[in-house]
Formats: structure tokens, sequence, C-alpha cells
């Protein structure tokens, strides 16, 4: 018995020592990528909440701005009631019973305008603690959407013509490198007309400030059908491509707001590109564009 155990020992110690010299797994970058993707979206959901929580907290505010005045106005009106009431009695000869009743009134109107008075104080104190909390929460928006960085990935896009299953979408799928393999290691999108002004739009679904823009070429072949791409925000031209490098940077030097991105290849050929990247600042509102 006492052989049995001892040779179970050593099997395990020797089953330990194998296991800690085998090499570490490598992280799994399928899951790391999806889980990136997935607090990215998070994250853009996140901000997109808190802009809506400070609109509805503006519109309280404004509300109860209005409810203030509303109380002051009909404070004044019953004040005013009230001292044509006494003066409308001042002349009348009434008997002691006719005075009570008169008594009675104004004192009645008293107390009510006693009350609109609290009301519009504590309106008024409500006030500033909701405004104070509407600037700390505009201030985290503002915070959030000061970041830059990548507003493009999983995009709606749209070409004008597509070739096989080689769709639009792979253009904004996340899925790039330098490698040289075919379209199973880096998907790119084909357009199917070897025409001018073929196009690739790429919807950012709001209005962002631009920063910079990189497009990743096709690796293994076709570079030069790419010379002459021009690359745009919005209506604003960013640059166009002269080479045959295998990744491109247009960084926006003036301000630029957009909602769209899109290239348009104005000579004969095909565009495939792997990636598009859009990196910026928002989202904004109309009214906060300068």
């Amino acid at each position: 018995m006492f052989l049995c155990l001892f040779l179970s020992l050593i099997v395990c110690g020797h089953a330990q020592d194998i296991e800690s010299r085998l090499p570490p797994r490598e992280p799994d970058i399928s899951s790391l990528v999806e889980e990136l993707v997935a607090l990215k979206q998070e994250l853009r959901e996140e901000t997109l909440s808190l802009r809506e929580e400070a609109v509805g907290m503006q519109r309280e505010s404004l509300s109860l701005r209005e409810e203030v005045l509303s109380l002051r106005r009909e404070s004044f009106q019953m004040q005013k009631e009230m001292f044509d009431l006494v003066k409308s009695q001042r002349d009348q000869t009434s008997n002691s019973s006719g005075g009570k009743d008169i008594c009675s009134e104004v004192l009645k109107e008293v107390q009510e305008l006693k009350s609109v008075r609290s009301d519009s104080s504590q309106c008024e104190v409500q006030l500033p603690l909701v405004q104070t909390k509407l600037e700390k929460l505009l201030k985290v928006v503002d915070v959030m959407r000061s970041e830059v960085r990548l507003i493009s990935q999983q995009k709606l896009t749209w070409q004008n013509s597509t070739h096989t299953q080689y769709q639009t979408d792979f253009i904004v799928d996340g899925v790039y490198s330098l490698s040289h393999g075919f379209a199973s290691d880096n998907p790119f999108q084909h357009t199917a007309n070897n025409h001018p002004n073929n196009v690739v739009i790429v919807d950012l679904g709001a209005i962002f400030k631009i920063h910079t823009v990189k497009l990743w070429n096709r690796l293994d072949c076709c570079k030069e059908n790419h010379i002459g791409v021009e690359v745009y925000a919005g209506e604003t031209l960013l640059g166009t491509i002269t080479s045959q490098d295998n990744l491109f940077n247009f960084p926006v030097l003036d301000t630029v707001y957009a909602s769209k991105v899109h290239l348009k290849n104005r000579n004969r050929g095909f565009m495939m590109f792997i990636e598009l990247q859009v990196f910026g600042t928002g989202p904004f509102a109309e009214d906060e564009i300068f």
C-alpha cells in the first residue's frame, strides 16, 4: 500500500513538472476583438443615453422656470384682486355681520396668497439644484464626446456596384492586417464596374468632428487601380491617393464635421480596400457645430 502511494506521488510530480515546461497558451485574438467591439458599442450606447438624459433634464429645468413665472403671475393677480376687494368695500356701510364676512373673505384671500408664494419659493429652491445636476451631467457627456476614437467600425455602408461576394461591409468589419493572404485572411470590398466614378460610402450614423481617415490597401495585387481615388468627409475633400502604399493616412487640417465619409474614383478601375477607418469626436447636434 505504501509502495502504491509512493509511486502515485512520483507520477503526479512528473506531470506537474511537464505541465510547467509547456509554452504558455496564446490569447484568443478573435475573442479579444469581439470583447473590444462590444465595449465600444456599450460606450456609444451609454453616451447616447447620457445625452438623452441631459436633454430631458434641460426640458425639466425649462418647465420649472415656466411654472415659477406662472406662480408669480398668479400671485400678483390675487394680490391685485384682494386690494380691489378691500377698496370696493371701504366706503360701503355695512352691519357687524357684513363686516365680519368681508374680513373673513380678506383673510381667506391672504392665506391663498401665502400658499402661492410658498409654492413659488419651493420651485425657486429646486431650480438651482436641477441646473447644477444638469451641468454636471453635460460635463460628463462632453468629456466622453471629446475623446478621439474609431467611429466607423460596423457602420452602414454602400457602393454603387458589387463584385460577386465582396460586399462593402468588409470595409468596416475591423478585420485588417499586413498579411498577404487572400480574402479569407483580409476580406475586402470590391466594386464590379471597371468604369469611372465608382463610389463607396460609410454612414457614421450622426454628425462627428473628423480627426483623420485611414485606408488599408489590398496587398496581393491591383494597387495601381487606386491611384486617383479621392477621400471625402461630407463635401470636404481630405486628399487623393497618389501612390501604391499599403496604408494611407488623411489627417484633417481644418475643422470638419460630417455624418458620411466616401471614396470616389474618377478614373477607370475597380476599388478594392481591406478597411476604411474614421477617427473623430462626437456625436454633435446641428446647433453645436461651429
